[in-house]
């Protein structure tokens, strides 16, 4: 193969190897868009889930506030 030819085919392969390499790490960080994508998903369905446990644990409070005050009003301390 003449010089040229050679370098002109080394070039290319180059040039094809670059994009190959491209191509790699696009397919990564689309990977990794991806997994972050579905991590703030969980992390916001977890953030969810928290707040309505927090609802939930104040409701019970609430409930159990009452149900003493009803006690102490069954029960009254001087009788």
């Amino acid at each position: 193969m003449d010089p040229d030819t050679s370098k002109k085919v080394t070039d290319l392969l180059g040039i094809m190897e670059g994009i190959s390499s491209d191509m790699d790490i696009k397919a990564e960080l689309d990977a990794f868009t991806s997994r972050i994508a579905t991590l703030e998903k969980k992390v916001e369905e977890l953030t969810q889930r928290l707040d309505r446990m927090e609802k939930a644990g104040r409701e019970k409070q609430e409930v159990l506030k009452a149900l003493r005050k009803e006690l102490k009003n069954l029960f009254p301390a001087g009788a």
